[in-house]
């Protein structure tokens, strides 16, 4: 009987997601994927395709399991954040391999798109129904969500050599203020409030 490929498979995929996430899809290595996934690289090439096509793969495959682990409830978005703060607390990988995505590989994913369009949908029908704040664009509301969750990552080195200086315990403090940053960016406009801004 011929070798099963769905379990080598499995192991590229494994190696490969432990690789991007650590070195990115400019210094990761198809050699060091092979080896750690006792392996050769020619079944990478056979299974997967090229280095770029395994990437786009492994960052559509956490970009998926992430979106059917935490489902978007667009009239409680800030419980959405919160849930979105723990999954990636849980799994750092897919929080690197969103920031490596958006670094090196500036094109769309399709899984991913497919996630945001159903995302930026249940937003809209928020809006329209009055629950969150209508005058930011739905698509706009939702990079800015995504962007409060992740902004501790995304922060400078040295502001973050500031947090030595506080009380707040890092985990806790961080995911309070995600939470509450969330509710007060998606509170409907009084409307003497939304006659001014416009």
């Amino acid at each position: 009987m011929p070798p099963d490929a769905t379990e080598t498979k499995r192991r590229l995929l494994k190696a490969a997601v432990d690789e991007f996430a650590k070195y990115g899809l400019a210094g990761a290595r198809v050699d060091r994927i092979a080896e750690t996934a006792a392996a050769n690289k020619r079944s990478i090439y056979m299974h997967f395709g090229t280095k770029e096509e395994l990437f786009d793969k492994v960052v559509a495959d956490s970009m998926v399991e992430l979106a059917e682990a935490v489902s978007i409830d667009a009239g409680h978005l800030p419980s959405y954040a919160g849930a979105l703060f723990d999954r990636l607390e849980q799994r750092p990988h897919v929080r690197r391999l969103y920031l490596w995505a958006g670094l090196e590989r500036q094109r769309p994913i399709e899984a991913e798109v497919k996630e945001y369009r159903r995302n930026v949908a249940a937003i809209k029908a928020a809006q329209e129904a009055g629950h969150v704040r209508a005058d930011i664009p739905a698509i706009e509301l939702m990079a800015m969500v995504i962007a409060m969750v992740i902004s501790w990552d995304t922060a400078s080195w040295s502001l973050k050599a500031l947090q030595a200086e506080t009380d707040h315990e890092s985990f806790t403090g961080r995911r309070a203020a995600v939470i509450a940053a969330v509710a007060g960016l998606i509170q409907p406009l009084s409307p003497s409030a939304a006659s001014t801004s416009t």
